[in-house]
Parts: structure tokens; sequence; C-alpha cells
């Protein structure tokens, strides 16, 4: 008997538990200008419970081996693919079906990345870090010892853009709706970190008034009230961009925001990036983030791995409140 393929699939729109399954496919050999790349960890994302839901920004054909992030090392090199031996670690970049025990890959859709990273660090570089990075490199200049404002700052991207605003001399208020992840962002580097509802709005309104902060950046993953509370605090002519929608509820700007402060509203979705940037650019952005880990700069947290077998149980554990981390799927035996 050959080796077997174990992907994971959508067949039909669904809720996450229940829209998923585990396919056996043949293993193949690459052609001449492909690699085969023996998959290591993939974390489950928010990204990929709206996909097998069908509510993402870009769906695919079913039946589709979903998963938008992942990494391995390479297998198997075809004899036209220069640069890349067996054993390479890389970090799968525009593929959109890494939850497969083996993907096959073209050298322009994977980015090679130091082998002393462990793969489930690895596992988690593309899509959060990366999303972090942008939120605080693109087009908003902060000053050295300035200030941003974020919700969802216990999420992967909120710790993310903690400890790389740290780095950069940025401070960073954070709310956060649980009252017990304050510790942990406060060791990571967060500079004040208040509950999201009205009083930690007050509270840090305080905070800025005592300090006279200007505030040009606000974060927002969340939407809804949380957004409209972290849009407040702004200083005028300040910068509002959303990367998520937690909550599930739309923004609903005050009119007052828009013509007495000012405000600039906008979007930022890491798949445009990766489509449109050069990538020898995105290499090298991604070459910074894992020596960061690799410094322990850069924490990701893992709350627990699952095999295959467990898929259920790990897509359920993946929409619990209250994880200290990244649900990770072990493809590796």
């Amino acid at each position: 008997m050959g080796t077997i393929n174990r992907q994971i699939i959508v067949n039909k729109f669904s809720t996450p538990e229940e829209g998923v399954s585990v396919r056996e496919q043949d293993y193949k050999d690459p052609k001449p200008k492909e690699l085969i790349i023996k998959t290591g960890y993939c974390p489950i994302n928010p990204a990929d419970l709206n996909v097998i839901e069908g509510k993402y920004g870009k769906l695919p054909e079913l039946p589709a081996v979903i998963g938008n992030e992942g990494s391995g090392r390479v297998i198997a090199v075809g004899k036209e693919c220069e640069h890349f031996k067996e054993g390479d670690h890389v970090l799968y970049m525009n593929r959109q079906d890494c939850w497969q025990e083996f993907v096959t890959a073209t050298p322009d859709q994977i980015i090679k990345l130091p082998d002393s990273l462990p793969l489930k660090l690895s596992a988690m570089l593309k899509v959060n870090p990366a999303t972090a990075w942008l939120l605080l490199n693109q087009g908003i200049k902060i000053e050295s010892h300035g200030w941003v404002v974020q919700n969802a700052s216990n999420s992967g991207v909120g710790v993310a853009i903690i400890q790389l605003a740290k780095a950069l001399g940025i401070k960073t208020m954070n709310f956060v709706r649980r009252e017990d992840c304050k510790d942990k962002l406060l060791s990571l580097g967060a500079d004040a970190v208040f509950t999201d509802d009205e009083s930690g709005k007050i509270e840090a309104a305080q905070l800025i008034k005592n300090k006279n902060i200007n505030l040009p950046l606000a974060i927002n993953a969340v939407g809804g009230e949380s957004a409209l509370r972290i849009m407040s605090l702004l200083s005028e002519g300040g910068t509002h961009i959303t990367y998520g929608a937690m909550s599930k509820r739309p923004l609903k700007i005050p009119n007052s925001f828009l013509i007495f402060k000012n405000f600039n509203i906008r979007g930022l979705w890491l798949s445009h990036w990766l489509k449109n940037e050069d990538k020898s650019n995105i290499e090298e952005v991604y070459q910074d983030l894992a020596q960061k880990m690799l410094d322990e700069k850069l924490d990701q947290p893992i709350d627990s791995v699952y095999g295959l077998e467990e898929l259920k149980d790990a897509i359920k554990r993946s929409m619990q409140e209250g994880r200290n981390g990244k649900v990770l799927l072990k493809f590796q035996s």
C-alpha cells in the first residue's frame, strides 16, 4: 500500500463542528517545478471557522481542502526547483489548503525559515504576527514613546502587537473582556490594560488626560460598541483600523467623529498584502518575525494540540472562550 495523504475537507458549508471531515488521498510525487512538504502543525484561526460556515471574504469551490496557515519540511524536490532541498523548513504563504499531511507547492508559494525555529511556532507565523506588523508599520507613523490603543488585546494579533510595539518603543493601551488576562498582558510588555466596558473606557480617558497622551492609532478586531470605545479615545485626525469582527456587529460611526474629529476609518486584510507585495519584501518581514520568535521577543501562546482523529474536539476547543492561546492541529506522526 502506498503513502496516504490525510486531508481536512469541507463538503458543504455548515457549523464548524459539523462542516469538516478527514479524507484520504493517494500521495503523488512532485512534478519538475513542484515540491512536496510534510506538514507539521496548523493553527485553527477564526478565518478557518468562517470559511467552514461559508461566511468569509473569499470562499473555495466545494469540496475543498481548507486551512490558511501552517508550516512543515520539504520531503521531495522537483528537478527544476532550485534553492530548495529535502529537510528545508518552510512556511505556507499563498495557500488556502494547508490542512493536509502533504502539500504540493511551487517555490513562489512558500518561504524558507530557520531550521532551529520549532514547527509549532512557525505554524503560527503567517497570520497573526504579520498582521500585527502591518498594523504597526503600514501608513501610520507613530513616534517612539507614542501610543496605540487596541481591543481583543489577548488575541494572537493582540499579544503580537504588544510585543512588536515594545520592540519599536511604542506604548500600548489595551482592552480585554476578561479581568484575568491583565497580568499576562502586562508581563508581555503592555503599558496599560483595561476591561472592555464603559468603566474601562473612563479609566483610559483619565490616563490620557493625566499624561497628556497623543493617541493617533486605534486597532479594532471586535466591532460594535467595543470599536466605538477605542475610537472615542483617539486624538483628532487619528486613524481607526479594523482587521477583525469578533462580535459580528457592524461599526456604526457617529457623525461627530467624522466631522469634528476628522478620523480616518480603514480596514486591513493580510491577504491583500500577501497578494500584492513584492515577495522579497514579504520574505524580509517573515525572516525578521521568525528571528524575534527565536530571540523570545515574540511569543505566540499555544492552548492545546490535537491529532486529526480528534478533529471535532479541536474545532470545539478553538471556539471556546477562556483559551490560553491557539489550538493546533498536529499532522506529523
